[in-house]
């Protein structure tokens, strides 16, 4: 969790640089020198490769963060999911110094490892500690000589059990003279005794008392209602202004000459391309949010694993909307949504709710 952390520090740090002229200096110096002079690729296309495998960077750091917490309430589906998403890290991870992503893949290799497997099989048992009484027995066992093959030790005589005795007599024994004693009631563990429900143990107390309630927290309703307003919402206004772009891709392409206008003389970048991408992505956004709407039904349901997707799909999008509000201040709306949704999601009653689902 701490390394992930990291890596989506150092991805802010990366985007940050890639526009001053001194990260643009050297990577023209680099391609300029064998053997990168040999791969036809210019300044503005590493700085695009550079700027893609650091968003993916982070996107899947945010999620090991997540599910590394998931991983700690002993969740195979997110120890699963963290070792999927641990190669596209690794990966991707080398736009902005593979040493971050190394130490994190290598962390979820360690789940894999003996101990972490009898963990969450439930068969791990931490080892006694030493004390000096433990101690002794070892040396006293290491002094007694060795038993011959065949030769049973001697056996204790068993002790008789010991009889139950009657209870003192009671206060104003014994009785006055003319009235009769009343007979003492039977003693405990004889025949003629009623049967006594059996003590329970501290341990089972504590299971009765910490069992937790099948009543839905009203946490899971607001989140659920929350991740369907905002990403119906939001997914709806992406959807419209792609459509308007598509119609009338004519403010695009001045919008794109005006900011990049060596990009716009080429004669690769066409109005079809740009209608192919504007497409491309209000169809991903689409897809994206129908899973969320889905996700959260299932939440509703009481859907472990839909919790934790829906955890990971809400930090990916609450970390693509902290990088809009830096250029536009109108995603810190949704933004809040999206942490509110997150916070909720990690209350303490909704992780012992779905413990009891």
């Amino acid at each position: 969790m701490a390394g992930s952390a990291a890596v989506v520090l150092a991805v802010f740090e990366q985007i940050a640089a890639l526009n001053s002229i001194d990260t643009r200096d050297s990577i023209e110096n680099v391609l300029g020198e064998p053997p990168f002079d040999g791969l036809g690729m210019t300044a503005d296309d590493v700085l695009g490769l550079v700027r893609v495998l650091s968003m993916i960077a982070g996107a899947c750091a945010t999620a090991t963060a997540i599910l590394g917490w998931q991983v700690l309430q002993r969740s195979r589906p997110a120890r699963i999911a963290l070792s999927i998403l641990a190669v596209p890290l690794f990966v991707t991870g080398f736009g902005t110094g593979a040493i971050l992503s190394t130490a994190v893949a290598a962390a979820v290799g360690v789940l894999w490892l003996r101990p972490a497997r009898d963990w969450f099989d439930g068969t791990w048992k931490p080892e006694p500690p030493v004390t000096a009484q433990s101690g002794r027995e070892v040396e006293r066992d290491r002094e007694q000589p060795a038993r011959p093959q065949g030769q049973w030790p001697a056996q204790q005589p068993t002790p008789p059990p010991a009889q139950p005795q009657q209870p003192p007599p009671y206060a104003g024994w014994p009785a006055p003279p003319g009235q009769a004693v009343p007979p003492l009631g039977p003693w405990p563990g004889s025949p003629s005794a009623p049967p006594q429900a059996p003590a329970q143990t501290p341990a089972q107390t504590q299971a009765r008392t910490s069992l937790p309630s099948r009543t839905r927290p009203r946490a899971v309703l607001a989140a659920v209602v929350l991740t369907w307003v905002c990403s119906l919402l939001l997914g709806g206004l992406f959807v419209a202004g792609a459509v308007w772009l598509i119609a009338s891709p004519d403010r695009l392409m001045d919008e794109m000459a005006r900011q990049n206008p060596e990009l716009m003389r080429d004669d690769n970048v066409t109005v079809g391309l740009l209608r192919g991408m504007v497409a491309v992505m209000a169809g991903g956004v689409l897809l994206w949010v129908l899973a969320a709407c889905v996700l959260a039904l299932l939440v509703l349901r009481g859907k472990g694993w839909a919790r934790v997707l829906l955890l990971v799909s809400t930090a990916v999008a609450g970390l693509g909307l902290l990088i809009g509000t830096v250029l536009n201040q109108a995603m810190l709306v949704p933004l809040i949504a999206a942490v509110a949704v997150f916070a909720l999601l990690l209350r303490r009653d909704v992780s012992a709710w779905f413990s009891g689902r």
